[in-house]
C-alpha cells in the first residue's frame, strides 16, 4: 500500500497523519487487504455509499465510543466526503495506537472524480443544494 505524508487531493492535513490516493486505496481494497472505515454520518450515506463489501461504517460523531472494535492488523482506509474529518479521525487512531490508519485523499468525492464504484440514492431533501448533503464539507 502506497501512502504520502503530504496530500495531493485536499490542503487540509496534520503532522504524523498518511494519505492514499483513491485508486491505490481501491486496489489495495480489491486485493482485500484493507477497509474503508466510513465516518460519515447516517444522513450523508443516505445520499452516495462507497460500492464495496470491504467497509465498516463508524459516524465520527460517536467514533470515540466504537473505534476500537477496528481491527489493528489490517490497513484501515477512513474516508469522510473530502478528507477533512477523515484526517481527524485518523490523528486520533494514531494517538491511540492504531498505525494501520491512513486518509483516503479528497474522500469520497474524488473517489467519484476519480470514476471509482459509488452508490448514488435518490434524495428527497435537496434544500442543501447539490446532492442533499447536511455535513458541511459539500457534496460529491
Amino acid at each position: 500500500m502506497k501512502t504520502s505524508e503530504t496530500p495531493k487531493q485536499q490542503s487540509f492535513t496534520l503532522p504524523g497523519v498518511n494519505h492514499i490516493e483513491p485508486l491505490e486505496a481501491a486496489k489495495t481494497i480489491a486485493d482485500q487487504d484493507a477497509f474503508i472505515v466510513d465516518i460519515r454520518e447516517n444522513d450523508e450515506l443516505e445520499v452516495v455509499q462507497f460500492e464495496t463489501s470491504e467497509i465498516i461504517h463508524l459516524p465520527m460523531s460517536n467514533i470515540i465510543d466504537t473505534y476500537t472494535i477496528l481491527p489493528k492488523d489490517r490497513p484501515l482506509i477512513i474516508a469522510c466526503n473530502n478528507g477533512i474529518r477523515s484526517v481527524k479521525v485518523v490523528n486520533l487512531l494514531n494517538h491511540q495506537g492504531y498505525s494501520n490508519a491512513v486518509n483516503l485523499d479528497g474522500g469520497i468525492a474524488q473517489w467519484y472524480r476519480d470514476a471509482l464504484p459509488i452508490i448514488v440514492k435518490a434524495h428527497e431533501d435537496n434544500k442543501h443544494g447539490g446532492c442533499g448533503c447536511s455535513c458541511g464539507e459539500g457534496c460529491c
